[in-house]
């Protein structure tokens, strides 16, 4: 597999999570806009408590190769039917690029976009030092922290801009300097009448493969971009450090009736800010590896989305139709590919062995350095043609998941993937779980276990097929079933101490020493 974070299945330190929250108050007259842009699903979820070990756990499971994670019971990722049910977002749409971008404005500038489009003059506080397009969140607070009161429609436009400028700098798309969020986005949200116009949801998906790619790289301990959608993917597929909902709180409902309304929300509402994370001892990053490390299928949430489809709004459906697209994804100079057909059966479809996967694309070019742009444009050409025909790249598979292939599948997988983490070695006798976590993972010790005890009834099944010729032959037969006895007692933490039952082993380890 690639390189994975230091220490993989052996340190305790989680990744350092990038995010902050929404400083702007919001303003009902900003939903039609939201709407519009297809941005309002993100915003009904709300602000969610990072759970940094679970990210962690998750992120020592990506394989960049094949952009997927990897458990014992197969291979799964997040695909674009994660993205719209869970966040709202659209699909259909043009990408988020430089490309797009420069059909509306082809040499941004800055200042003046802000200032014609916010409608807030820029200052020396404006900008992050050093930086052209990276605004600071205390100026974004002070000038746009609430709509004012009778607004016209142009001051509510520009405020509507400016909140979902933060929920793209600090949900969606979040960089790593932590004080700021990027204007880059800002072309995007110009026309605020054009109904879903950008691939918001390709986009975001793009960006959380290179996050996760970047973070899997040895010497970085941070991630960033779409963390929410990762917790949220997390959650709807496994029980693994779900929150629980308060003491006192309703669970929340996808679909409700405000007034004369009908209010529908995404899937990631469910676990909505009014939940919390129970505070335990376990609740760390070797306990989340050792629970997805003995992961079960029946234990897995394959397709989590079928009850709740007539609740969800249009938006997370509508655009099903491309969610099994090959076409690569793009996201302002990233392109990822995506592969659906190595996880057809969070599809519910049929799954043949992957073939191998291609070689990952990367990113082109920077912003700001005109030179690398043009060269990089034209590299991206190709992809951006793949992405305008999308339809044509849409698998097609009409047979429905079989299970009787799964242990045909698995050991397909074993023979060229690493499914548990932690080493049984890693967790002999003795061992004690580092910075005092109160918790030892049982996953290893069980495989230690459960093949000591298959060695032992090979090697009787083998003794008793043979010949137990005379007296000797049976000690040292008798012998060898005390030492496995003694062995697996000690890895699940069992002194024998001066157990009369274990007098023969001593002795012979006696006689050994006086040889």
């Amino acid at each position: 597999m690639a390189r994975k974070p230091r220490n993989i299945g052996k340190g305790t330190n989680s990744l350092i999570m990038r995010k902050h929250k929404i400083c702007l108050k919001w303003n009902d007259n900003y939903k039609e806009y939201l709407e519009n842009v297809g941005l309002y699903g993100v915003h009904q979820i709300g602000y969610i408590l990072s759970d940094k070990a679970l990210v962690s756990a998750l992120v020592e499971r990506w394989k960049p190769t094949t952009h997927t994670f990897y458990f014992p019971v197969g291979e799964m990722t997040i695909t674009l039917e994660d993205v719209a049910m869970l966040m709202g977002l659209p699909i259909e749409g043009e990408p988020v690029c430089e490309e797009t971008r420069a059909n509306i404005i082809e040499d941004p500038d800055w200042p003046t976009l802000i200032e014609d489009y916010l409608g807030c003059e820029v200052d020396e506080q404006t900008f992050r030092r050093r930086s052209k397009t990276e605004i600071r969140i205390r100026w974004m607070k002070e000038k746009f922290g609430t709509c004012p009161e009778g607004a016209d429609d142009e001051t509510v436009k520009c405020h509507a801009r400016a909140y979902m400028l933060m929920l793209l700098g600090s949900v969606l798309f979040t960089s790593r300097s932590g004080d700021s969020i990027s204007v880059v986005y800002l072309p995007f949200l110009i026309d605020l009448e054009a109904k879903r116009k950008y691939s918001w949801g390709s986009a975001v998906l793009a960006c959380m493969y290179k996050e996760l790619c970047q973070a899997c790289n040895e010497p970085t301990r941070q991630i960033a971009g779409p963390i929410l959608l990762l917790q949220l993917w997390s959650w709807a597929h496994f029980r693994v450090g779900r929150p629980q909902v308060r003491e006192g709180e309703p669970e929340p409902k996808l679909r409700v009736q405000e007034g004369e309304e009908e209010e529908r929300r995404p899937v990631g509402y469910l676990w909505s800010g009014r939940h919390e994370f129970t505070k335990n001892t376990a609740r760390n990053l070797v306990n989340y590896r050792d629970i997805m490390d003995q992961l079960r299928q029946e234990e897995v949430y394959w397709q989590p989305y079928e009850t709740h489809r007539p609740d969800v709004p249009a938006v997370c459906t509508m655009d099903e139709n491309l969610w099994m697209t090959t076409s690569p994804l793009v996201h302002l100079q990233t392109v990822e590919t995506y592969n659906p057909g190595r996880v057809m059966r969070q599809f519910g479809k049929y799954q043949e062995f992957p073939p191998e996967p291609t070689a990952p694309i990367g990113s082109f070019g920077c912003i700001g350095r005109r030179n690398a742009r043009s060269a990089a444009r034209r590299k991206r050409e190709d992809y951006l043609d793949y992405w305008r025909r999308r339809r044509e790249f849409v698998i097609v598979e009409e047979m429905l998941y079989d299970p009787t292939r799964y242990d045909a599948y698995i050991r397909w997988l074993k023979s060229g993937a690493q499914l548990h983490l932690q080493s049984p070695a890693q967790w002999s006798v003795g061992v004690t779980p580092v910075n005092k976590l109160q918790y030892l993972p049982t996953e290893p010790i069980t495989r230690l276990v459960s093949n000591k005890i298959m060695e032992m009834a090979e090697n009787t099944v083998e003794k008793m097929n043979g010949e137990l010729a005379d007296g000797e032959s049976m000690k040292a037969y008798m012998l060898d079933m005390l030492r496995g006895c003694s062995d697996v007692l000690g890895w699940i933490g069992v002194n024998i101490g001066a157990n009369p039952t274990f007098d023969p082993l001593r002795m012979e380890q006696q006689e050994n020493q006086m040889e």
